[in-house]
């Protein structure tokens, strides 16, 4: 997994490096400035590129890009929004004015540039942008629509590093097509709209961890972004002796649609026995059901067979106190979704037995769970998900969704594919499957998430549901295959 940390955790880590490890803050700020010209000249070795500064330390770093682009034969212009304040932007300046690099108005650093460098603010912004940073925000902007590519340092001006949010209007935000974000990933580059105002994200190593070396009991990661290995070593291996049985049964108690794609979900994740539990009297309008699944009256629920219980998509708002007791008493997980989470929220319900419980709103279920509005929970995801927590193992769907608990785990995917009617109800049941073959609840709904993440580049354009429990099969072959390439175990 990898890392993800807020500023206060950031600057923590950078403070001890420097402080206790011993190394000068102006080092970081070369090893970091030396990075991000890499990545700038390897996109565009022969652009010319206009570096534009902020008075803090994210100008200091843009004064070092600045100085080694311009040492690698680029043609390279600074702006500054005014002297800088602090002792290590102070020295890489006259590192700057040194080497001849020219400082310039803003118009003349951004005429016939190829690349733009925001260096403006980084981290420590909380505020809406004002003065010449906001004016230097629409020049970007402007040169953004008229084809520049726009690369920004540590976060794009603008967006909040913790939430995501914007700090004023979409206006007062720069769109980078590059980040390079130091030390570890940034919360706010995993939440809407931070993550598509950030475009494509390099990490660049600055050697923050030297904290955690000196100091072990530096603060966890805020949290974990997830990846194809840690998926892969979720995945369960095959066993040529395995029943149907040992790859666990899923019960499903839902109605219409949604209960078929819920069934289609937990098959397509692995489950090896699914059943339907649904009044016999709209067995005759579950239309595309797949044979493969067990129907059984709703009162047919049984610990004794059943593994897992999906329990809400499609079921309506007349069955409160079934849910309720299901979510108080039943002794094996329960993943609840949908319909189900709406009665909760009407009612909330502590469980009564030690079994497993998880949630899986989206922002809109959320925000009922937490009683807050859905704009607040969008706001703060990752809030939102450590409340939820006290309900249960939390799901927060949307791009890059979120499972508790502490720190969150964080999916990697973000695809306008997987918004489509039925998306939730796959996924629950690929949460069932996992969860019914005893893999622990984190894992099991993180390598549902995964699967349902990895498979939308298996979609055909504009796909439906149907196609994603396809693409959920097409996705976790391409994960065990990787995975046996690479010498783990298949």
């Amino acid at each position: 997994m990898i890392p993800v940390c807020a500023a206060a955790t950031v600057r923590h880590r950078d403070r001890t490096v420097i402080e206790q490890v011993g190394i000068p803050g102006r080092v970081l700020m070369e090893i970091a400035g030396r990075r991000a010209a890499e990545v700038v000249h390897a996109c565009a070795p022969m652009a010319e590129v206009a570096v534009l500064c902020g008075p803090g330390n994210n100008g200091g770093d843009g004064f070092v890009v600045a100085r080694w682009l311009a040492l690698w034969g680029h043609s390279v212009r600074v702006w500054c929004t005014r002297e800088p304040t602090t002792p290590d932007a102070q020295a890489n300046l006259g590192l700057l004015d040194a080497a001849g690099v020219p400082r310039t108005t803003l118009e003349a650093a951004l005429d016939g540039a190829g690349v733009v460098v925001d260096a403006l603010l980084g981290t420590g912004q909380r505020s809406a942008p004002r003065g010449a940073i906001e004016a230097a925000i629409h020049a970007i902007r402007r040169a953004h629509a008229e084809g520049g590519q726009v690369v920004s340092l540590d976060l794009p001006t603008g967006v909040c590093g913790d939430t995501g949010r914007l700090l004023g209007g979409p206006e007062q935000a720069v769109r980078a097509h590059h980040t390079v974000t130091f030390g570890y990933w940034k919360p706010g580059l995993l939440c809407a709209p931070g993550a598509e105002h950030g475009g494509c994200i390099t990490v660049v190593d600055i050697g923050l961890d030297l904290a955690r070396a000196v100091d072990p009991a530096q603060e966890s990661p805020d949290a974990w972004l997830v990846t194809e290995s840690d998926a892969a070593a979720w995945l369960p291996g095959r066993r040529p002796s395995a029943a149907k049985w040992d790859r666990g049964h899923v019960a499903v108690r839902a109605g219409g649609g949604a209960a078929v794609l819920a069934c289609l979900g937990a098959f397509a994740a692995g489950a090896g026995m699914v059943t339907l539990l649904a009044p016999r009297s709209a067995w005759s309008t579950l239309h595309g059901l797949d044979p493969s699944v067990i129907l059984a009256e709703p009162d047919a629920l049984d610990p004794r067979r059943h593994d897992a219980l999906v329990i809400g998509p499609g079921l309506g708002f007349d069955h409160p106190d079934e849910v309720h007791d299901v979510w108080r008493t039943a002794p094996l997980p329960v993943v609840a979704d949908a319909d189900a989470l709406t009665i909760l929220a009407q009612a909330p319900t502590t469980p009564e037995v030690d079994a497993t419980r998880v949630l899986t709103p989206h922002s809109a279920e959320a925000a009922r769970l937490l009683g807050q509005s859905r704009t607040d929970v969008e706001a703060h995801r990752f809030e939102a998900v450590h409340a939820l927590g006290a309900l249960g193992l939390p799901v927060l769907k949307g791009p890059n969704t979120l499972v508790g608990s502490h720190p969150p785990w964080v999916s990697p995917f973000a695809d306008e594919r997987l918004a489509v009617a039925g998306s939730g109800d796959v996924l629950a049941g690929c949460i069932a499957a996992g969860l019914a073959r005893k893999t622990t609840p984190r894992e099991a709904a993180m390598l549902g998430v995964w699967l349902h993440g990895a498979a939308a580049v298996h979609m055909p354009t504009f796909g439906t549901a149907r196609h994603l429990v396809d693409a959920i099969r097409t996705s976790a072959e391409a994960l065990r295959s990787r995975s046996a390439r690479h010498g783990r175990p298949a």
